[in-house]
């Protein structure tokens, strides 16, 4: 099988309501086990282990700015210590529909403003998480504002098992209009017609910037996923995006 390498060129980053993708330059995500030791005198010489807690740590780098919450510093001063953010990590800037997600929920737990004379002010945030990493899909892409009641595009990323959960992050990072009022849910169907779709996750209206994290538990033997939503208001605009992945639970 050809390498078909990946240049990290762009990348979306979204934590909690911001849109950080065009501050920062660096962004990790380390999902660990720890490695627990039974070794014996019956195990031949070799240390033996088995998997034992799993832990997130992320970290986010980048330039500062400042100005409203919608910036780093702003944001990460106002989360500094909060927990269950939801976090979005896309290796390919926008996306589309289908696109590969990390996403989780996590604790902003260091936030480090810094440079020196002559050099450009940056910053780096910590992030520790509280809720299992799932590796899924971008079910609707960030760049185009939405206006209006719809439907997006399904997706079959599969089965829930009973011993797992289909988790699912929204980030609402630009909201206008008068009365402006969006509610997102989270779909299931046997097949990619969606004849009789199964309402899985409805998250809380949005009527301004917001994030939620939200998660249906297995078993669930429907494999094809989506999102709708309905939006309300006079000239209503939301810009927001929604991530969908499988984990334990």
């Amino acid at each position: 099988m050809a390498l078909t390498p990946l240049v990290l060129m762009d990348a979306d980053i979204y934590l909690g309501s911001a849109d950080l993708s065009g501050y920062s330059n660096k962004v990790e995500l380390t999902a660990p086990i720890d490695p627990l030791e039974y070794t014996t005198f019956g195990s031949g010489g070799w240390k033996a282990r088995v998997g034992g807690l799993a832990d997130m740590t992320g970290s986010i780098e980048g330039f500062w700015q400042a100005g409203d919450l919608s910036q780093p510093d702003d944001l990460f001063f106002a989360s500094l210590g909060t927990n269950q953010i939801p976090a979005t990590f896309v290796p390919t800037l926008g996306g589309t529909v289908g696109d590969l997600a990390y996403l989780t929920k996590c604790l902003e737990a260091r936030y480090d403003p810094s440079g020196q004379v002559g050099q450009l002010f940056a910053f780096a945030v910590d992030l520790q998480g509280n809720a299992p990493v799932a590796r899924g899909r971008i079910m609707q892409p960030m760049p185009t504002p939405r206006t209006a009641t719809g439907t997006g595009t399904g997706q079959q990323i599969g089965a829930v098992l009973a011993t797992q959960r289909m988790y699912a992050n929204l980030h609402v990072t630009a909201v206008s209009g008068t009365t402006p009022s969006m509610t997102v849910k989270v779909q299931s169907s046997v097949d990619n017609t969606f004849s009789a779709p199964t309402d899985r996750i409805v998250f809380t209206a949005a009527t301004g910037v917001t994030s939620q994290a939200g998660s249906v538990i297995g078993a669930i033997t429907d494999q094809w996923w989506r999102c709708i939503w309905t939006i309300t208001g006079s000239t209503p605009s939301f810009t927001w995006s929604c991530s969908m992945g499988i984990a334990a639970k």
